[in-house]
């Protein structure tokens, strides 16, 4: 199955706020798990989990500042 582009988006919605502050707030708690693992049992699940939320929040992040700079990009075109 093909996937076709997203369209540039039109504005900024709520659920573009709510993805910044759960990939925010992943970044601390992919932290946290690392060093309770490490104070408590160092155990590779522990290390997967903590890096996976660390990894999908900074993902999160990396995509939300892509669509902001898409964002401005198309504002700055309008307004030319």
């Amino acid at each position: 199955m093909l996937r076709r582009p997203l369209p540039p988006p039109e504005r900024l919605t709520a659920l573009d706020v709510l993805h910044i502050v759960l990939g925010a707030l992943m970044l601390p708690l992919g932290v946290l798990i690392i060093v309770r693992t490490l104070a408590v049992a160092p155990t590779v699940l522990g290390f997967l989990v903590g890096g996976a939320m660390l990894a999908f929040g900074f993902h999160r992040l990396y995509l939300a500042g892509s669509r902001l700079r898409w964002l401005r990009q198309k504002r700055g075109e309008k307004s030319r």
